[in-house]
């Protein structure tokens, strides 16, 4: 028995992957060092060889023997040198699969030639998860990102001209309670000048052991409070709406409510886009830290639509819940029962 091989999957995977067949190709992050992060802080990163992953999928057809979808973990498949092969590998093992995903950092992305890209898309990788976080530089250099702005567009326009679909992440709350608005706005801007194919919302919940957790333990960070991300989250999706149709960003806003009508003579689904060659987004909030509770009751589990077809129900959603914030007494969401060593109540019947 100590012959047989054991098999190896990756640690995490994007909520929309939890159908998907997982493979590991690599082990840990080879960054790893976002100050925002704890996925991957006590894990060595190290590529696996194409012998070994080949041996994971001979087990993984037999457990599986049809799948819809395949997942390359760990956090940057773009890194191994071999994956244009490993891709096809996962093809010839699972034939029926209609997609192949992978995550990778936009930086692997920036520096991969573009005829690498195209070689991977060829051979069968289909979609890409990525982290942008923010389009604020300032924002990106404090949480150590490792990307500039102009990279991160860079590398978004080289994996669609390579003909990925793309599933790029952002952060709320990233800026904490006093940069929100320029990590709206800058991240918009970013999105708009290459429109991913998926959008898809995080809240940042602060964890003990990164050093964004230290960083607000030694009073050197605020967090944004519920009301203040649903600001955030009301103000980039506004102000990537306009930027998508082509009509003019406001101001910053000189008070609380200036900012929330912007955008909103946008068109609907049944008028074309300024740019022609522009397509919707789709937004996802499937994750739980973007929850909020008031009193007791949820008041937002984020929003799903699409860009700029849905602007009026989205905006309407933040409207509904960035009201019902400001009239309750008690407003708590993952971050801040994490903040409290409360986070375990999530998990249990009742605790809100």
């Amino acid at each position: 028995m100590d012959s047989v091989p054991a098999l190896e999957l990756p640690p995490y995977r994007p909520p929309s992957e939890a159908a998907s067949v997982l493979v590991r190709v690599t082990r840990g992050c080879a960054w790893n060092r976002c100050r925002f992060c704890g996925m991957y802080k006590d894990l060595r990163f190290s590529i696996r060889g194409l012998e070994e992953i080949e041996a994971d999928l001979a087990m993984l057809r037999a457990a599986w023997p049809e799948a819809h979808s395949v997942f390359l973990g760990d956090s940057d498949s773009l890194v191994h040198p071999q994956l244009p092969a490993i891709v096809r590998a996962v093809r010839r093992t699972f034939p029926e699969a209609e997609r192949i995903t992978s995550y990778a950092r936009l930086h692997t992305l920036w520096r991969r030639p573009a005829e690498f890209l195209q070689e991977l898309r060829e051979a069968g990788l289909t979609r890409i998860h990525a982290g942008l976080e923010s389009g604020s530089q300032v924002v990106l250099e404090q949480v150590a990102k490792g990307i500039e702005p102009e990279r991160a567009q860079g590398a978004v326009q080289k994996a669609l001209a390579a003909g990925f679909d793309l599933s790029l992440y952002v952060l709320s709350g990233l800026g904490g309670s006093t940069a929100w608005e320029a990590h709206a706005r800058e991240t918009a801007a970013v999105l708009a000048a290459v429109p991913p194919h998926f959008l898809r919302l995080r809240t940042l919940v602060l964890l003990p052991g990164t050093p964004l957790f230290d960083a607000w333990q030694a009073g050197e960070f605020e967090p944004a409070d519920p009301l203040t991300r649903l600001r955030e989250t009301q103000l980039l999706l506004t102000e990537l709406n306009a930027r998508l149709n082509g009509l003019p960003c406001t101001p910053p806003a000189a008070g609380e409510e200036s900012h929330a009508r912007a955008g909103r003579s946008a068109p609907t689904r049944h008028r074309e886009p300024a740019d022609p060659a522009s397509r919707e987004i789709e937004i996802c909030s499937d994750h739980f830290s973007n929850y909020i509770w008031a009193n007791g009751e949820m008041i937002y589990g984020g929003i799903n639509g699409f860009l700029p077809g849905d602007v009026e129900l989205i905006l309407a959603a933040l409207d509904a819940a960035i009201v019902a914030a400001r009239n309750s007494h008690q407003v708590q969401d993952p971050a801040s029962l994490a903040r409290a060593g409360r986070m375990t109540e999530l998990y249990r019947a009742g605790a809100l």
